[in-house]
């Protein structure tokens, strides 16, 4: 999947348990692409003491407060700059608000990487609810729900999502070869649709 030589790039965002993570995951590697979370990068960093003090993420995970916009979009910004330029890279969920988005294609735009297509996994909400309130996590030691998988925290937490991600999905459409795919169905069926289309974009 190469336009021009130039490696594939993909902004993979969706509906909340749309499977963003296990897709993402899958299209990284059928594609040689670095699959940017912005979860696990944090998590990779936590886990190194050099990173872990450049970043200030002492100052912030260790007292389980939330990390600052600023340090969001410091790693994201270098994330972006170390993927050599030979390699694809993969958004896997983020940006999810809208001056990340905007920097973020300021950011690829510098990089020179043009062969961007922004994908959106869609699914109904009542599928939403029922993936995540089927949904289970591991803590401490054992597999558990999470304490805020109900219903109505669940639909406010959705309802704050989809504001917020609204604004960065009318943004992405203007900038980049955009497709919303159902990832309604088993993980077969959605990754068809997912290759049949990348397939077609070429």
């Amino acid at each position: 999947m190469e336009k021009n030589n130039a490696p594939l790039n993909i902004i993979l965002l969706g509906d909340p348990a749309s499977g963003k993570a296990t897709h993402g995951a899958f299209l990284a590697e059928k594609f040689n692409m670095y699959d940017l979370d912005m979860g696990r990068e944090l998590r990779s960093i936590s886990k190194n003491p050099v990173l872990k003090k450049k970043y200030r993420l002492d100052e912030t995970l260790d007292k389980g407060k939330l990390t600052p916009t600023a340090i969001v979009r410091q790693i994201l910004h270098d994330s972006i700059h170390a993927v050599p330029a030979s390699q694809g890279l993969l958004l896997n969920g983020t940006p999810k608000m809208l001056g990340e988005a905007k920097l973020v294609a300021k950011w690829l735009k510098q990089e020179k990487r043009q062969n961007t297509i922004f994908i959106y996994l869609t699914i109904p909400l009542k599928e939403t609810i029922k993936r995540m309130t089927g949904r289970k996590e591991y803590f401490k030691g054992k597999f558990s729900k999470r304490p805020d998988d109900n219903d109505k925290a669940l639909k406010n937490r959705i309802a704050y999502y989809k504001t917020n991600i609204s604004e960065v999905v009318t943004f992405f459409k203007t900038q980049y070869k955009f497709k919303k795919i159902s990832s309604l169905g088993t993980i077969v069926e959605a990754r068809k649709k997912l290759l049949g289309y990348l397939k077609l974009s070429k």
